[in-house]
């Protein structure tokens, strides 16, 4: 990572007339994304993150007291975020790709893979379905094979798809922002906290601190995506369009 194109000119003067709408694109996601993370914040104390917290029958009452209660409860706002994400990153490898073509495309297919693994490491509508089958079912045999069953989905929460995903986002993330540093788009303060930020993701499975470096990231992407946002639109504004430019 130390060799990111160091002794090659930056020529990225001027952002790409033909991504323009993918700019403003990676702006809505980042305006996006700070939402949902709000979202979050905000719901927590009333509806918490239940898998491995309490029992599977406890889960399945959850979501039949409350539908939205219960998805958010099983982090469907992370499922969303992760796959809106999938936008972000294109848009960063269309903004970044003049600094290094070469990393630019591995931090895109990083977290193209990551947000891809989010949906085998949350089965929410699966268990809703249980939970619709566990709340109807007579007899306890058929309960207790769904709650098995639910049992058997929630491993998957914490699970390797889930720890794939989070390395893998903040690996991508973390090299798109070291190649900010070298970008005329992105100011330097945006890739230091996207450094920053990413690094703590990145070490989430070490072992006595990385649930609180999770936590400690949170803030960290709350500026970094008002920080994106805020370079996306500029760059959409400054995009002067080929017609524009023929007519001109």
């Amino acid at each position: 990572m130390s060799e990111l194109n160091l002794d090659q000119p930056n020529n990225n003067k001027v952002a790409d007339p033909q991504w323009k709408e993918l700019y403003r694109i990676g702006g809505i996601v980042a305006v996006t994304t700070i939402i949902l993370i709000l979202l979050v914040i905000v719901t927590y104390p009333v509806w918490p993150y239940l898998p491995g917290t309490t029992s599977t029958e406890n889960i399945f009452a959850a979501i039949q007291a409350n539908r939205l209660g219960g998805l958010i409860s099983l982090d469907f706002i992370l499922l969303i975020n992760n796959l809106i994400g999938v936008l972000l990153f294109v848009a960063m490898y269309v903004s970044l790709k003049q600094v290094n073509e070469s990393y630019a495309l591995i931090a895109l297919v990083l977290g193209l893979f990551a947000a891809v693994l989010i949906i085998p490491a949350r089965p929410i509508f699966e268990l809703l379905s249980l939970s619709d089958l566990y709340t109807i079912a007579i007899s306890d045999a058929n309960k207790d094979q769904y709650l098995l069953a639910g049992e058997a989905l929630l491993a998957h929460f914490d699970g390797t798809a889930f720890k794939v995903n989070t390395f893998l986002g903040g690996f991508s993330l973390l090299i798109s922002s070291i190649l900010m540093v070298r970008s005329n788009f992105f100011s330097k303060s945006t890739a230091y906290v996207g450094i920053a930020t990413n690094l703590a993701v990145c070490g989430f499975f070490l072992p006595g601190i990385g649930t609180a470096l999770l936590f400690l990231s949170v803030p960290g992407y709350l500026i970094w995506n008002i920080q994106l946002a805020l370079s996306f639109f500029k760059m959409t504004n400054a995009v002067t369009s080929p017609l524009t430019s023929n007519q001109a």
